[in-house]
């Protein structure tokens, strides 16, 4: 039996940052102090519960957590070491944690809904233009040639997808559709550059329920950012004292580098940009307590 209190982040990276630490909540006025990260990032049953015809993605992830673990260690403690088949691992647990996390999750189903909303406004628009035109004797050889173009699937295909996406427990129809690029996704990651930085002393980066933050290198946005595209930037916080960013470059590789005050300012500021509800840290930190009051109302 799987077990119902599921981890949308997975324990062994959430501990680098609350073993012990502070919890920023969206719209709180005080943030929390935790002891370990057994409490943080838990969903009831988020990712379904077992069924004679599916496990839940919940295994899934707890697979790769266990194999991947290690390998992801070793970023923080001795990239040296990294083998081949820790390259093969981090991809897979990389791509997971993008996968996995509710903010990517919810904000996936609800640009489906808005994408067949507008589907449909343009389909009541056609329909609305053929009558007319039928009325008028008009010819119609217009209509058919742009309808053949549409997509395979037809509109009430579109419409049940939708409404099972709009239904309780629906944020699972659409994890499931996720997950299934996870392979392509960790393929994508494999080929990319790693550079790892490292804090100097006395500073530290944070995290957020938005743990891996893919957006363009030309325009720092996510909006039309993939994993496939030339300008993919990956982001993320692997610890307190080092922070990862991968990217196409010449060749694949993973590379240690000193950051400067104001680089990890720089990235604790883009990872406080693309938090959703909650932002985590080893220590009390004011640009975290500024989001959660001023930006979190």
């Amino acid at each position: 039996m799987a077990n119902r209190r599921q981890h949308t982040i997975p324990q062994f990276y959430l501990r680098q940052f609350l073993s012990p630490g502070w919890v920023y909540p969206r719209g709180k006025e005080k943030p929390r102090h935790h002891k370990s990260p057994t409490s943080i990032a838990v969903h009831q049953d988020y990712y379904g519960r077992n069924k004679a015809a599916r496990k839940p993605l919940d295994e899934l992830n707890k697979y790769i957590e266990n194999k991947g673990a290690p390998s992801f260690t070793k970023l923080f403690k001795d990239i040296k070491s990294i083998t081949d088949y820790d390259w093969y691992v981090l991809s897979f647990v990389f791509a997971n944690i993008f996968v996995r996390t509710p903010a990517h999750i919810e904000e996936w189903r609800d640009a489906v809904l808005k994408g067949t909303g507008a589907i449909n406004t343009k389909a009541e628009k056609m329909i609305d233009r053929l009558i007319s035109a039928s009325l008028e004797g008009s010819d119609l050889s217009e209509f058919r040639s742009e309808t053949n173009n549409e997509s395979s699937a037809t509109l009430k295909q579109l419409n049940e997808y939708a409404a099972k996406l709009k239904a309780i427990g629906g944020h699972r129809i659409a994890a499931y559709d996720l997950f299934s690029n996870l392979p392509d996704i960790a393929e994508y990651i494999r080929q990319m550059t790693f550079i790892v930085w490292e804090a100097p002393n006395n500073q530290f980066f944070l995290t957020s329920d938005r743990p891996l933050v893919l957006q363009s290198r030309k325009t720092g946005s996510r909006a039309h950012a993939g994993w496939a595209k030339p300008d993919a930037l990956g982001t993320i916080a692997v610890s307190p004292s080092r922070f990862l960013t991968v990217f196409y470059y010449k060749l694949s590789g993973i590379y240690l580098l000193k950051a400067t005050p104001d680089q990890v300012a720089g990235l604790n500021l883009e990872t406080i940009k693309f938090a959703k509800y909650e932002i985590y840290s080893s220590f009390e930190c004011s640009e975290a307590y500024n989001w959660m009051r001023v930006l979190g109302h």
